[in-house]
Parts: structure tokens; sequence; C-alpha cells
């Protein structure tokens, strides 16, 4: 491998490791535009809580805008592993979710499982799914 090709390959790995960090982030603002931003055009999004999958940015902005407000989840994003394959990848991380329901302080932990794909250039999900072990909902 020559070094302009391993200086490519650490500038992806830094780009995907940067997604779910900006996704936490985007989430405690309660930002749905911005987190559909890290989405594809056509990119999915499963809650993991029986709604179903969403399906397209525009849907998963909405589904977000419609939701964020309610008790205001904030996601901690832990052990994110992935590998590369050209121009899509695969990932997990584990992540602890806090919020407050009715005035109740709530936690819950899983993982999400993604997929991502290099978009005009830059890394976004083409899906995200996360699975609740604990749900604090």
């Amino acid at each position: 491998m020559s070094s302009a090709e391993r200086v490519e390959e650490m500038a992806d790995r830094e780009a995907i490791r940067e997604l779910p960090l900006r996704y936490c982030d985007a989430v405690w603002r309660q930002d749905a535009d911005a987190v559909a931003e890290l989405y594809t055009k056509d990119g999915a999004f499963d809650a993991g809580v029986g709604t179903g999958e969403v399906q397209g940015r525009d849907a998963i902005r909405q589904y977000l805008a419609d939701t964020l407000p309610g008790g205001r989840p904030l996601p901690f994003i832990h052990n994110h592993v992935f590998d590369i394959e050209g121009d899509r990848a695969r990932g997990r991380c584990s992540v602890e979710i806090r919020m407050t329901v009715d005035g109740e302080r709530r936690t819950g932990v899983g993982f999400y499982e993604d997929e991502y794909l290099r978009d005009a250039g830059r890394w976004r999900f083409r899906a995200r799914r996360v699975t609740l072990l604990e749900s604090p909902f």
C-alpha cells in the first residue's frame, strides 16, 4: 500500500468514525435537519421501537422532527468498529441512551448496526438500525 493510499484510508476511517458522533450531537441539539443530512438521499433508519424502518432522507427528517422533542434522548456512542470495502463500509457501535420520561430519568442500552456509503465524496449512513437491549421508553 502506498503512502497516498494509507492517507486516504486514514481519512476514510476518520470520516466514518465521525458519523455516529455527529449523529449524537445533532440528536442532543434536536436538529432533525442535521441528522437527516448524515444519511444518503435514499437512506434508511430503524429506531428499534416497533415503528418500522423509515426510508429516505426527507422521511427521516420528518420522523425525527416529530419524535425528538418528545423525550429529548441523549445518546452516547461506545465501541465503534467497522470494515471498509471500497466506497461501502459496515459497522457497529454500542449506545447508551439517557432521557427523561414523565419527569423520570431513564437509561437504555443497545447497539447500532450501520451501513455507510461514500456519497458524492462524503461518507454517510446508508442504513442505521438500533437494537435496544434495555429500552428507556
